[in-house]
């Protein structure tokens, strides 16, 4: 882990967050918006809740990606960082990184422009499946980037290596369980989808092709 080593060898003061399955963060106006979030390890879902009950969902993200949430200046919304398998963050101060010798700030710039970058493309993405107007669409975008970014592939088929809920994957495309229970059944009705033994979700993206090519509803 290049961050830990980078803050451990240059005295650089961190904090280290575990988070289990479904454990969360909040971030609101009263939080201290001054200390960044490297991802180590694991993955997590962003949402922004508004006190009116409607959420989005901003982004998924994973190892070498930030969360810098800026100055939360509007009382009707926060914002809810979810744990979708064990992960652990680490969070600092800009202030410490800044008074680190030249060498080091010279190397880290880099780093953070690419990893800038790289979470920069997972909100863009996450926005693309937000857009949406039906709700299969972007359950179907959404377990597509998922499985392309954390899955493992092999051959025609992209297995996502840990379990994953059908409540999450609602909550994050802005559904029910219910609904999610739905569009699975489908999906696996249609061989594009099906589950392991231990209910992990593997996605055959042959049938997925053909389906596309004759015009099928997926």
């Amino acid at each position: 882990m290049k961050w830990l080593n980078y803050f451990l060898n240059f005295n650089i003061p961190f904090y280290i967050y575990k988070l289990n399955i479904n454990d969360s963060i909040i971030f609101s106006k009263n939080t201290n918006s001054n200390q960044p979030m490297i991802i180590l390890y694991g993955i997590v879902y962003i949402i922004k809740n508004f006190h009116n009950n409607k959420k989005t969902t901003l982004a998924i993200l994973g190892a070498e990606n930030i969360l810098y949430i800026n100055s939360i200046k509007d009382e009707n919304c926060y914002y809810r960082m979810i744990a979708i398998n064990k992960s652990f963050l680490i969070s600092f101060q800009w202030k410490n990184l800044i008074n680190t010798n030249t060498n080091l700030n010279n190397t880290i710039f880099k780093e953070f422009i690419k990893m800038y970058t790289k979470t920069n493309t997972k909100y863009e993405m996450m926005n693309t499946i937000m857009s949406h107007k039906y709700v299969k669409n972007r359950v179907i975008q959404l377990l597509l980037l998922y499985a392309l970014d954390f899955g493992n592939i092999n051959k025609q088929e992209i297995k996502i290596p840990h379990y994953i809920s059908q409540y999450t994957i609602g909550k994050i495309s802005g559904t029910t369980r219910t609904t999610t229970n739905r569009i699975l059944r489908h999906l696996n009705y249609t061989k594009f989808v099906k589950y392991s033994t231990d209910k992990k979700i593997h996605l055959n993206i042959y049938y997925f092709h053909i389906a596309r090519m004759k015009n099928i509803q997926v």
